[in-house]
């Protein structure tokens, strides 16, 4: 990314003693943004507050001219007011747009100069403190583009396309049913005893709970059974009997168990199960998955 910076901010910076601070700003996906400085007072730049925090220690930001991926982290301790555990375990941070610069904080005047952007990577939290990965644009650039073969299906379940854009096409909104929790067993684990589909329906579907401490908070289905839920991670907040939530079934992607028996729908199936894998075409004479 460009360095640009002022005349008045390069010459400040090229003394022996500078009163330089490094600003970060957070802007989550859901458009809330974190303001904060290594500064020891807040600083206001750009009409925005930038807070100072104790704890706050970046790393240094290795960069070069080439599509190499640029990362750097950032150490903190958690608050209510910026980050906090509960926060990190709903995914509310995962993949925020971070910007990182450096201003005079003595004079603000002489404007800022751009260190890095980029997106939120891995974030490791403990009982007061967290790390954050700051991955750089070129991060994107590792991303698979277009289709790949595979034996499952690539859709997600649920989404709508078009003569041009396929998908999967089922309708989740006649599929969505309501409950409230009648026991619970820790934060991945609940039941409903009203609840009376096969084993497996909901499994890899998605429940979103709609009241308490984890209202709008939704977690991926890891199995079903008897009206017993159990999550794939642990909810941010303690359950309570009485919590109502919203539930859609899931699909685990598979030809025959799934997109043929359990919904009908192998004219929208995106996977290739008839497609040699890597057993069938490394065999020699018979002997799959082998060269001997």
């Amino acid at each position: 990314m460009s360095k640009t910076r002022t005349v008045a901010l390069a010459a400040h910076q090229a003394l022996g003693t500078t009163t330089l601070a490094r600003c970060w700003r957070f802007e989550r996906r859901d458009g809330h943004v974190v303001t904060v400085t290594t500064c020891a007072r807040p600083l206001l730049i750009n009409g925005e507050v930038y807070s100072s925090k104790e704890g706050l220690n970046p790393t240094a930001v290795s960069q070069e001219a080439s599509a190499a991926v640029t990362n750097s982290e950032v150490n903190g301790t958690m608050a209510a007011e910026s980050v906090s555990e509960e926060e990190l375990f709903a995914g509310l941070w995962d993949g925020a747009f971070v910007t990182v610069f450096e201003v005079n904080y003595r004079d603000l005047t002489m404007g800022t100069m751009n260190l890095q952007s980029g997106n939120i990577g891995d974030v490791k939290s403990g009982r007061s403190a967290f790390t954050a990965e700051v991955r750089g644009l070129t991060q994107r650039l590792q991303k698979v583009v277009g289709r790949v073969y595979t034996a499952g299906c690539p859709w997600v379940f649920g989404s709508i396309g078009s003569t041009y854009v396929p998908a999967c096409n089922i309708d989740l909104g006649p599929l969505t049913v309501t409950g409230a929790i009648t026991s619970v067993a820790n934060l991945r684990t609940f039941a409903d005893s009203s609840r009376g589909e096969v084993s497996d329906y909901f499994g890899a579907g998605l429940v979103t709970i709609t009241s308490g401490d984890n209202a709008s908070v939704q977690m991926e289905i890891y199995s079903f059974a008897s009206g017993g839920f159990v999550l794939h991670l642990p909810l941010p907040y303690a359950l309570a009997i009485g919590d109502t939530y919203s539930v859609t079934p899931g699909c685990r992607k598979r030809f025959t168990e799934d997109c043929r028996t359990k919904w009908a729908n192998t004219n929208n199936f995106g996977g290739f199960p008839q497609v040699p894998g890597s057993d069938k075409v490394l065999g020699l004479g018979g002997t799959e998955g082998t060269n001997l």
